[in-house]
């Protein structure tokens, strides 16, 4: 909406897998460094709504990780009920749970959802408007903590979704955990794992991203740090804050959007929204860019 043409987010993903390099970016050979000793996890939003992220685009890459020598996987999927139908959450882990059998079976590697949660609710705060979010988001998947504890992620999500008469919906799942058979988390994030964000989409993954880069990070307590982790996400979600640091796939970059052309012609705008869709008006109206053009 803001102008420029070219490839956008989820066709430049598509186009990187199609021609492998998403697999010889610097960001792949980043993470790449934990794959033979330590656990690959991955993080986003698990559907094919193709607004924020898309199933087939996570299988590709959980299978593309296995193909080069991870030998350890751990997903932590967040539910949709949002862009895509409520509900079909239980059908994406249903089949994530086939796929990654498959490759178990096929390569003798050790793939397996380890944590999750309802988008609004865990991890996937957006512009910095709850920090809870992000919390409950890092005891979930890095620390293994969270008030729910299940040994696969379909019951999991059967279970908090709750009766039919008084549903919750897919986007406000409560944290969950899996654990295995001695009630031990089966993927918190330890010192040297390697972590990738999948979503392609910036906006809600920035706070999450701040909180997995940044040392001196202390807007809430993350209680544990894990040393030299190898973190990138699927594309760098602020180019201006060259957040992250590292990520798989080049962003699209987006020039002549014309709120740059009303600038550099003296103009001025006025942009109002919703607190939770300023972004849609700044951040993305503006080409991805949170500063200023002068």
């Amino acid at each position: 909406g803001g102008g420029g043409g070219g490839a956008r987010a989820p066709r430049l993903v598509d186009i990187a897998l199609q021609t492998g390099g998403i697999f010889e970016s610097e960001g792949w050979k980043h993470i790449s460094q934990a794959f033979e000793h330590n656990t690959l996890h991955m993080i986003g939003l698990l559907s094919d709504g193709g607004v924020h992220s898309r199933y087939d685009q996570v299988v590709l890459t959980v299978k593309g990780a296995v193909e080069r020598g991870a030998k350890r996987v751990r997903l932590h999927v967040l539910t949709d009920g949002r862009d895509v139908p409520d509900g079909s959450s239980i059908q994406f882990i249903q089949q994530l749970d086939e796929e990654l059998a498959a490759l178990n079976a096929k390569h003798g590697v050790d793939c397996k959802i380890a944590s999750g949660g309802g988008r609004m609710f865990v991890t996937m705060d957006r512009y910095e408007a709850d920090w809870d979010i992000v919390k409950r988001g890092w005891q979930a998947h890095v620390l293994g903590k969270a008030p729910n504890q299940f040994t696969d992620a379909v019951t999991a999500v059967k279970t908090l979704r709750g009766p039919e008469e008084k549903k919750v919906s897919d986007q406000n799942l409560a944290p969950f955990v899996i654990v295995d058979a001695e009630g031990k988390p089966v993927g918190p994030v330890q010192d040297n794992d390697a972590v990738v964000l999948w979503n392609f989409r910036a906006d809600r993954m920035v706070s999450i991203s701040k909180a997995l880069e940044y040392k001196d990070f202390n807007i809430f307590d993350r209680e544990r740090v894990p040393e030299n982790l190898k973190f990138a996400g699927m594309m760098q979600y602020d180019g201006d804050l060259g957040l992250p640091k590292n990520f798989l796939v080049p962003p699209p970059e987006i020039k002549k959007v014309s709120g740059e052309y009303l600038v550099k012609n003296g103009l001025s705008t006025f942009a109002c929204s919703e607190t939770q869709k300023f972004g849609h008006v700044t951040f993305f109206w503006n080409g991805n860019r949170s500063r200023y053009f002068d």
